[in-house]
């Protein structure tokens, strides 16, 4: 990532994580002061919900600067990936609080305490209520435009709280209106709904641990711009692997006219490094060739248009066409929904055999990345 870039990166996210600490700070004192004085779990809960959000912050500044460490042998790709890892400790966080939440909750509901709620309290509640919906919008936004998964993370339990905190109001209306006390249910729901959204958030965060596909538009306008070079006839084989957010290593093959010299070709791909680095962020550290022939065009339409009809195919390129050895080379890609993959290679192989019988046939299955 360009290092200016990068800091301004960093600013905005420990920035945005500061506010957040201080709301949540604030909202924590206000909240366990009126619990505690008002006797409601519910709201001694959604206290606690809101520390977790400051523990969230905290691990989310801790994370990224974790992250900015400079390569070393062991890591030479960086430490980008440490802000997935805090990702899910907040996840990982907010799982325990809800669970430890749910617990005291069930002790309330056998051992009930009715709460005495009065209208200061409920202020407070509505204050609350506006608060976190402004701060967790915000926290959110924050965290698209800067591509934290952390923040977006926090963000979007900033929202989620907002329905808590609604659950503890209508908690507090019937216990002064109507004399229906529900705390100790409320304080249950809320449990199971911190746990809800912190189960989502680690299996949303897992999924880039893993190795989630890169964004698809991005990988699109990345071969569209590849592909407006005069000399690059086709490109494909696109892969990047993600070593951070916003952070991309990755290769290409593209197809040239079989008359390029090899200076001309190093020439191209200096030339598409460099343009993709300063366009897209992206590091292209190896770009194939496959080179083609003006007298074979013909034949190649043919095999794609033949190929292409079959169902589950969803692509054919790196087509190479030897006319004195008689061999034809290309590249498949079958969709990851077909449910019956080999017999789509093998259509495909039978399919070429028939158009081509003087041919040798090599066809390479190559994932829809």
């Amino acid at each position: 990532m360009d290092t200016k870039k990068s800091e301004i990166r960093t600013k905005n996210i420990i920035n945005t994580s500061i506010i957040g600490i201080v709301v949540n700070i604030c909202l924590v004192i206000l909240k366990s002061i009126f619990g505690m004085i008002a006797g409601s779990i519910a709201m001694l809960l959604d206290a606690l919900n809101n520390l977790t959000d400051v523990t969230s912050s905290v691990v989310t500044i801790i994370g990224l600067n974790w992250s900015k460490k400079q390569p070393d042998e062991e890591h030479p790709m960086g430490h980008g990936r440490i802000e997935y890892i805090s990702a899910i400790i907040v996840s990982i966080i907010i799982i325990y609080a809800g669970a430890s939440a749910g617990l005291e909750s069930i002790n309330k509901i056998f051992n009930p305490m009715n709460p005495d709620y009065r209208g200061y309290t409920i202020i407070i509640v509505i204050i609350s209520i506006i608060t976190k919906c402004i701060l967790g919008s915000f926290v959110k936004k924050r965290g698209e435009l800067n591509k934290s998964p952390a923040l977006i993370a926090s963000g979007q339990d900033a929202i989620n709280d907002c329905f808590v905190s609604v659950a503890v109001l209508i908690s507090a209306l019937l216990s002064v209106f109507a004399d229906i006390h529900i705390d100790a249910f409320i304080g249950l729901l809320i449990s199971l709904w911190i746990m809800k959204s912190g189960f989502e958030l680690f299996l949303e965060d897992l999924k880039d641990l893993l190795g989630r596909r890169a964004d698809r538009t991005l990988a699109k306008q990345i071969k569209s711009y590849i592909n407006s070079f005069d000399e690059v006839e086709d490109v494909h084989d696109l892969v990047l692997h993600n070593y951070g957010p916003d952070r991309f290593i990755g290769s290409v093959v593209i197809d040239v006219d079989e008359n390029m010299t090899a200076t001309n070709i190093y020439t191209l791909s200096h030339y598409i490094k460099d343009d993709v680095l300063d366009a897209y962020n992206v590091i292209l550290s190896a770009i194939g060739i496959c080179v083609v022939s003006s007298t074979t065009k013909d034949m190649r339409e043919e095999i794609i248009r033949r190929l292409e009809h079959i169902d589950g195919i969803l692509q054919v390129h790196g087509i190479h066409i030897d006319n004195e050895k008689h061999l034809i080379d290309l590249d498949i890609i079958i969709s990851f929904d077909d449910p019956y993959p080999d017999a789509t290679l093998d259509h495909a192989y039978m399919h070429m055999a028939e158009s081509f019988p003087e041919y040798t046939i090599d066809i390479h299955s190559d994932r829809d990345i």
